[in-house]
């Protein structure tokens, strides 16, 4: 083939190749709004009920590292993997998530290039190339069915400006940019929108007493017997205050009051005292305490090791464990010998509280160390956006110090208060009254009257030595031809007694009505406080079942987990005797020149020296 010939073919299947090119060319970006504005970007997710997975993935610009939210269901329950499968209360919100995915119309589409997806905010956080400092990494949201296959899953980038409600985002895995209507508010990565945040469910008009243990503990650095370095608690004891609500009258009452006396023993000890004559229970406190214990909601929570049992005891494989102390210690709270040298107390930095109820729920609650651990992902991306929108209706919290506590749950049967059962009337003493069924009269009349005749009047005039008298016939022997035989004669008497009871008994009821309503009366009242009396003890027995029951549930609730609360809550809450008593308010001076009690209002003018008194003007 000659050159040019060469030349030809090379030019011909460049052209070729070029309007292939152009033939086989991406749709232009507005061929592509044409075709895809208003279609269904999530059209495989079609019902809630779906959804049984939603995760949330952040990026943290300045630490490069991950921040994950995740909630599940399995087997029936909802759980947050992300926080150790800490059960959630999340039916309600996992179907308003599911909701603000499902039919979002594209309605524009903004890039189809990667390399817009910085400017969007749409790199996805999963990508192994982030680095610190990397800019415009969006949040992924994969919701997934049973089978933990997607049914969408979404890189959620920036607000579009000037539009509302509208954000960029993209397919994970795709390039193309659209825009949506988006909520994502219904998307949060708060861990308290997903629990049921009130800590211990009480009703805190259902408290009966307060027990306060006012004392704190630390770890101080000891040498031990083999000279090693070890760590010790050190106690700081101040208070312990019993203290009862009464609810029918509104008011507290020290139940028991004792405080520390480092003179009192060897090492000291606590000693009772009593309020003085100038001071009191400080009334409003210990309301504010009553409410606090209504109002403690949990900020946080982190699995405690294993090796504590539910009533907070340290067995030995425990004490054994140094990563499980430490974890423990961290927290504040020390193992701690008891007085009998068995399994190992947990006692708290920072006191105790005791709350027990009427239906014999005691929650007991210990306080450790400070902590700022709080939601730090959610609290981030509130004051962002809270900040983008209005700063002004963004305000910080009273207080972003929160406080690890340790809370569980026992009972005691002894506070329930017991039924007052009443006492049965007696019945009316015989003779007082009829009874309405008078057959028991009528065998009682009859059985008298067949003793009667067990002794003849032959018998009676029998002698001391019981010798039958001449001419009396003998006992077997027949009776005389034309007089009825012993046994006839019986019966006979047998028949007239019965009669003769009958007839006393229609007498007496027709004497007696008033006496045999009486009895009816009792007998309706004594079953009447029979069944009253009953009526109570099922209840009594049905309290203690269900106070048993709760203590149960509570302690699933609690046993696992450390709980983080504010520090401002367990202020109110873990009084010092300070709190609790103060002094007495003094009467408040009457105003000079003020009208005595029970003047009318006007005030009598004061005598002026040297002229006579105003006549009446001391009457």
């Amino acid at each position: 083939m000659s050159e040019n010939a060469k030349t030809i073919t090379f030019v011909v299947v460049g052209l070729l190749a070029i309007v292939v090119g152009l033939a086989t060319r991406p749709s232009s970006a507005d061929l592509d709004v044409e075709t895809l504005v208003g279609e269904n970007l999530t059209k495989h997710f079609d019902s809630p009920e779906e959804a049984k997975r939603l995760r949330i993935v952040r990026f943290d610009e300045d630490t490069a590292t991950l921040r994950e939210f995740e909630v599940a269901e399995q087997e029936g329950l909802w759980t947050i993997p992300s926080k150790s499968g800490y059960p959630a209360d999340a039916a309600r919100q996992m179907a308003e998530a599911a909701t603000s995915l499902m039919d979002r119309k594209i309605l524009d589409v903004a890039s189809h290039s990667a390399g817009d997806h910085e400017e969007y905010g749409v790199i996805d956080p999963l990508s192994p190339k982030l680095e610190p400092g990397q800019k415009g990494v969006g949040t992924r949201v994969t919701m997934s069915d049973v089978h933990n296959e997607p049914l969408a899953d979404l890189i959620v980038g920036k607000a579009v400006k000037d539009a509302e409600g509208q954000r960029y985002v993209r397919e994970a895995g795709r390039d193309i940019v659209y825009v949506i209507e988006f909520d994502r508010s219904k998307l949060s990565t708060s861990f308290e929108d997903w629990i049921e945040k009130d800590l211990l469910k009480l009703n805190s008009w259902d408290l009966q007493q307060v027990d306060i243990k006012d004392y704190s503990a630390e770890l101080v650095p000891v040498m031990t017997r083999d000279g090693k370095f070890g760590v010790q608690p050190t106690w700081d004891p101040r208070a312990e205050m019993t203290l009862a609500y009464n609810d029918t009258e509104g008011k507290w009452n020290a139940v028991k009051l004792r405080k520390f006396d480092p003179k009192a023993g060897e090492q000291g000890d606590y000693v009772e005292f009593s309020l003085a004559e100038d001071e009191e229970l400080n009334d409003k406190s210990l309301n504010d305490l009553k409410s606090a214990l209504d109002d403690l909601q949990i900020v946080d929570v982190v699995r405690k090791p294993q090796g504590l049992s539910e009533d907070l005891k340290a067995g030995e494989d425990f004490m054994n464990n140094r990563e499980a102390l430490q974890d423990l210690m961290s927290k504040g709270f020390t193992p701690a010998a008891t007085a009998e040298g068995a399994a190992d107390e947990i006692i708290s930095s920072d006191g105790e509280v005791i709350a027990t109820m009427k239906n014999g729920t005691e929650y007991v609650l210990r306080f450790g160390n400070l902590t700022n651990m709080a939601g730090e992902e959610q609290e981030k991306e509130q004051a962002t956006e809270a900040a983008a929108a209005d700063s002004a209706a963004s305000k910080a919290k009273d207080s972003d110090v929160n406080r690890y506590l340790f809370v569980m749950a026992r009972f005691n049967e002894g506070v329930v208060k017991q039924p007052e059962l009443q006492q049965l009337p007696e019945l009316p003493a015989k003779g007082e009254a009829t009874t309405p069924d008078t057959s028991e009269s009528k065998d009682q009349a009859a059985t008298e009257a067949k003793e009667e005749p067990a002794q003849s009047p032959q018998a009676s005039s029998e002698g001391q030595d019981g010798d039958k008298k001449e001419g009396e016939p003998a006992p077997d022997a027949p009776a005389p031809e034309g007089e009825p035989s012993t046994d006839e004669a019986k019966a006979g008497q047998e028949a007239e007694a019965e009669q003769d009871a009958e007839k006393k008994d229609q007498a007496g009821a027709a004497d007696n009505p008033e006496k045999d309503k009486e009895l009816e009366n009792v007998i309706v009242e004594r079953q009447r406080i029979e069944q009253e009396n009953q009526r109570q003890l099922e209840t009594y027995q049905a309290t203690l079942q269900k106070g048993r029951e709760t203590v149960k549930e509570l302690n699933l609730r609690f046993g696992d987990w450390y709980f983080v609360v504010d520090d401002q809550v367990f202020r109110k809450i873990r009084l010092s005797r300070e709190g609790v008593i103060k002094k007495k308010e003094q009467p408040k001076p009457e105003t000079e020149g003020a009208s005595p009690e029970g003047a009318s209002g006007t005030s009598t003018p004061a005598a002026i020296p040297g002229l006579p008194q105003i006549p009446g003007a001391n009457q």
